[in-house]
């Protein structure tokens, strides 16, 4: 996904400040020429490519599918909505920044998107010389924030599917900490992150290796998972819930019902989960290898299980040395 790919057909800006009484905003006509075209086409293509960023889907007939429309003529209601709805969040709670919004109907991949940026308000200064060798520090006013996920809240509609991505952003409202974007804009229940959800994958993995397993069992064991793990996502694309518990756990029916019934409960389907490729590379690039004594190494991945790279020797005493074989070099 490139960010030239990014079609952009509408775009509004809005100004959400707490300090004034009404929000404001208007629709801009820009162009590939203009500075903020690009600009924009890099927010939607990070926010896309956020592993970070919840999921949800909404239903025909819901809230959100009567304020949304696949037509760009009709944009409008769901820029005044958001605006008045998110400056009343700013104005009644003091944790909610004021900043300014982006608003934008865009085509990607032959599918209609509408998305929103709340962007914070920017503070840059540049020191600058006067004519008469002054030299002072001034606000500069033309700085956009960067495409990055803690300059920005957002959510993305695909509008023909009918899915939403949005930042995982909390803040307090009325004493209750909260996604202010899933709770009170959109009025979604979103399911966890990509990265939210194979990071609890991972602790469930290796607690439930740590708890039933011996202790000089566990560390071949989650070897044996780092590797399984990387090779199926290597060649799927997917991490699989089910086909951890198959390869990690078929010796140890205790272990195996452990981990279903802790996934169970955090809500983690069974079925193959596509992830992107930044979660794939974690997987697949190297794996850390973290000793009790603080000793960290990190192996490729395809090392791991190979003995003519990487060898595991322990003792009668259950101690574990690491040999590392066919080195020609050792770079300072």
């Amino acid at each position: 996904m490139k960010s030239s790919d990014v079609e952009i057909m509408r775009c509004f800006l809005s100004m959400m400040d707490g300090a004034l009484p009404l929000p404001s905003y208007n629709e801009v006509k820009i162009d590939e020429e203009d500075a903020i075209y690009p600009y924009i086409q890099k927010l939607v293509v990070s926010s896309l490519q956020n592993t970070a960023a919840m999921q949800a889907k909404y239903e025909e007939n819901s809230y959100l599918d009567k304020v949304v429309s696949d037509d760009p003529k009709d944009m409008e209601m769901l820029v005044q909505l958001v605006t008045d709805t998110v400056h009343e969040l700013i104005r009644g709670n003091a944790e909610l920044a004021s900043g300014s919004g982006i608003f934008v109907f865009f085509v990607l991949e032959e599918q209609p998107y509408v998305g929103f940026f709340k962007m914070k308000f920017q503070e840059r200064f540049v020191c600058k010389v006067a004519e008469d060798g002054a030299v002072s520090w001034v606000n500069n006013s033309k700085i956009m924030p960067r495409c990055t996920q803690k300059e920005y809240d957002f959510f993305l509609i695909n509008l023909l599917e009918q899915t939403v991505r949005l930042s995982d952003v909390e803040h307090y409202i009325d004493d209750c900490k909260t996604n202010y974007l899933a709770d009170y804009v959109l009025k979604l229940k979103p399911d966890p992150s990509e990265k939210e959800k194979v990071q609890t994958i991972k602790e469930t993995t290796l607690e439930t290796i740590r708890e039933c397993y011996p202790e000089k069992e566990v560390p071949q064991k989650i070897l044996a998972y780092r590797t399984e793990v990387a090779e199926h996502v290597e060649q799927t694309g997917r991490v699989s819930v089910a086909q951890i518990e198959q390869k990690v756990f078929s010796d140890n029916e205790k272990a195996a019902g452990r981990y279903r019934e802790r996934l169970e409960e955090e809500r983690i389907a069974r079925e193959p989960m596509p992830v992107s490729k930044k979660t794939e590379r974690q997987f697949t690039k190297k794996q850390k290898i973290v000793t009790d004594n603080g000793i960290e190494l990190l192996v490729p991945v395809e090392y791991l299980k190979n003995s003519d790279y990487v060898e595991y020797v322990q003792d009668e005493e259950g101690n574990i040395s690491i040999i590392i074989k066919s080195i020609h070099a050792i770079q300072a």
